[in-house]
C-alpha cells in the first residue's frame, strides 16, 4: 500500500522519481529554476493588470495557501523516503547559519531597522520556491536532500514565523502561536506525519483530488508572489534598501556559505547539504513581508527587501549551482 495513496501516485513535482538518486551534482539544474522565475515574472506583469485588484490577489491567494500548497505539502511529507538519520540534523545547521546570517544583518543595518534586516535575512521563501525547486528537480529521488528539506521547512514554519512575530510586531509569540493554528500548511505537515508514523493512506478518490490540487501550487503560488510583489512595491527602486542593504548579501550569500559549513561540520550526507543550501539561497519570503507590515514596520522597506532578493536570487542560484556543483 502506497503512503500517499493510490500505488504508484506520481509524486509533486512529477519526474523526480525517475532520476537517479544521489546527492552530488548541481544544486538546483538551472533549466528547472528557469521556469520559476518566469512564473514569478510572469505574476508580476498580471499584477498590472488583470491582478491588480486586492480582492483577485485575495482570491488566488486563498487558493493557494488553503488547498493547492497544503495538498503539494501533504504529498511530498507523505510519499517521501524515509531519510539517513544524519538528514534530520539540518535544521541544527540551519539555525547556526542563521544566527550568524540574521546577527550581520543586523549590525550592519540602521538602528531602528535591525530587526527588520534580522529577520529578512533569515526568512527563506521555502514554501513557494524552495520545496517546489527540490521536488522538481533531481534532489527530490534523494531521501537525504528531501528529509533534510522537510525538516527545515518544519524549522520554518514553527520556529520563524513565530520569531518574526515576536520581533516585529506587537503580538508577539501568542499572535505567531494564532497564526500557526490557522495554517493549513502546518496542519498539512502533520496531517501526513502522522499517517506516516501510523502506516496510513489516503483513499483512492481523496488521494485523486490531492493530486489535482497540488499540480496547481507551484504555478499558482508563483504567480501569487509575482502579484504580491508587483502591488507592494510600485516603482523598481533602491532607494528604500539604504537603511538595510546588507540584508541582501547575507540571505542569498552568507546564511548558504553559512548552512554549508555547518552542515559539513555535523557530519550531513551531501544531499542534506545541497537541499539545505538551497533552501537557505531562497529570497525573502512574502509571510516576512506581511509579517513586518501587520506589525507596522515601514512597508516600503519590506517590499523592496522582498522584490530585489527575488531579482537577485537568480545569479545567486547560478553562483551556488557553479561553487556546489
Amino acid at each position: 500500500m502506497s503512503r500517499g495513496g493510490e500505488p504508484g501516485a506520481a509524486r509533486p513535482g512529477g519526474c523526480a522519481r525517475d532520476l537517479p538518486h544521489g546527492g552530488g551534482g548541481a544544486l538546483i539544474p538551472l533549466p528547472v529554476l528557469a521556469p520559476f522565475f518566469a512564473l514569478i515574472l510572469l505574476g508580476w506583469l498580471l499584477g498590472r493588470g488583470p491582478l491588480e485588484p486586492p480582492a483577485a490577489q485575495a482570491g488566488l491567494r486563498a487558493f493557494v495557501l488553503y488547498a493547492a500548497l497544503p495538498a503539494f505539502v501533504f504529498r511530498f511529507v507523505a510519499e517521501a523516503e524515509p531519510p539517513p538519520p544524519a538528514a534530520l540534523l539540518a535544521p541544527v545547521a540551519y539555525v547556526m547559519a542563521s544566527a550568524i546570517a540574521g546577527g550581520a544583518a543586523a549590525l550592519l543595518a540602521r538602528p531602528g531597522l535591525r530587526r527588520v534586516a534580522f529577520m529578512a535575512a533569515i526568512s527563506a521563501n521555502l514554501g513557494y520556491i524552495g520545496l517546489p525547486a527540490i521536488a522538481v528537480s533531481p534532489l527530490g529521488a534523494d531521501p537525504a536532500a528531501v528529509g533534510a528539506a522537510i525538516a527545515i521547512l518544519v524549522l520554518d514554519v514553527l520556529g520563524t514565523l513565530n520569531l518574526g512575530m515576536v520581533m516585529m510586531t506587537k503580538g508577539g509569540l501568542s499572535a505567531g502561536l494564532r497564526a500557526l493554528v490557522r495554517a493549513p500548511i502546518a496542519w498539512a505537515m502533520v496531517s501526513a506525519l502522522v499517517m506516516r508514523g501510523l502506516g496510513l493512506s489516503l483513499p483512492a478518490p481523496v488521494s485523486r483530488l490531492a493530486v489535482m490540487l497540488s499540480g496547481g501550487a507551484v504555478p499558482g503560488a508563483l504567480i501569487s508572489l509575482g502579484a504580491a510583489l508587483s502591488a507592494g512595491q510600485r516603482g523598481v527602486s533602491l532607494k528604500p534598501l539604504s537603511g538595510v542593504a546588507w540584508a541582501l548579501p547575507a540571505k542569498l550569500l552568507l546564511q548558504p556559505a553559512a548552512y554549508v559549513g555547518s552542515a559539513l561540520l555535523l557530519g550531513l550526507p551531501a544531499g542534506a547539504v545541497t537541499a539545505g543550501a538551497l533552501m537557505a539561497a531562497c529570497p525573502v519570503s512574502l509571510g516576512f513581508f506581511l509579517v513586518a507590515v501587520a506589525g507596522g514596520q515601514d512597508m516600503r522597506v519590506a517590499a523592496a527587501l522582498c522584490l530585489w532578493s527575488t531579482i537577485a536570487a537568480a545569479p545567486g542560484f547560478a553562483l551556488w549551482n557553479a561553487v556546489l556543483g
